[in-house]
């Protein structure tokens, strides 16, 4: 699940120049990003805000919302990632499909973020794919949400059968806790120790 909207946020990030940042950024962020042995460093952070020019430093939201808009769209992600597996842990303990407002809001501002990215992209059969890619990530997600529900495992549209159970779905959110944090911890211009 995780895997896919990261292929939907690469393919963006190579088939849309507003969104390029350095490879170095790209390769801090993957290491943030990075469920089990994932770090944020202050050489990092300092490494990673060496690259972002003078004048964005002085408007983060703005350095968030043009050149590194693939940052604010990796921590989204992740949110999303997060509400959704609530959900899902919810819908376990429940046995019925359940979507928190959280969810519902963060699942929202992905589906925003797509369909104004995809209409920007001219060649029309790449847009087709970013679409294509993100109804299959769509789909993952309602059939986790049943899947959980339903206390079965998951079988995801691409094939891979995602194992379900209580404390699994609660390690994989402490995994995105963790990477969202450590993003979090990134994205601010300060360093906090």
């Amino acid at each position: 699940m995780k895997k896919i909207v990261l292929i939907i946020l690469t393919f963006i990030l190579f088939h849309n120049s507003v969104l390029a940042m350095t490879q170095n950024q790209l390769y801090i962020i993957h290491q943030a990003l990075n469920v089990e042995q994932g770090k944020v460093t202050k050489q990092m952070h300092t490494d990673f805000w060496n690259d972002v020019p003078s004048d964005l430093k002085k408007d983060i939201s703005m350095y968030l919302e043009t050149t590194g808009l693939m940052a604010k769209l990796m921590k989204d992600g992740m949110n999303y990632q997060m509400e959704l597996w609530k959900s899902a842990l919810v819908s376990y303990q429940n046995q019925q499909v359940f979507k928190s407002d959280d969810y519902l809001q963060a699942k929202a501002t992905i589906n925003d973020f797509i369909n104004r990215v995809s209409n920007n992209i001219p060649d029309p059969i790449e847009r087709q794919q970013v679409i294509n890619q993100m109804k299959t990530s769509m789909i993952n997600s309602n059939n986790l949400l049943e899947s959980a529900a339903a206390r079965k495992n998951m079988q995801s549209v691409q094939g891979p059968i995602v194992e379900l159970s209580e404390e699994r779905i609660k390690f994989i959110i402490s995994g995105i806790e963790d990477s969202f944090l450590r993003i979090d911890k990134l994205l601010k211009i300060d360093w906090a120790d």
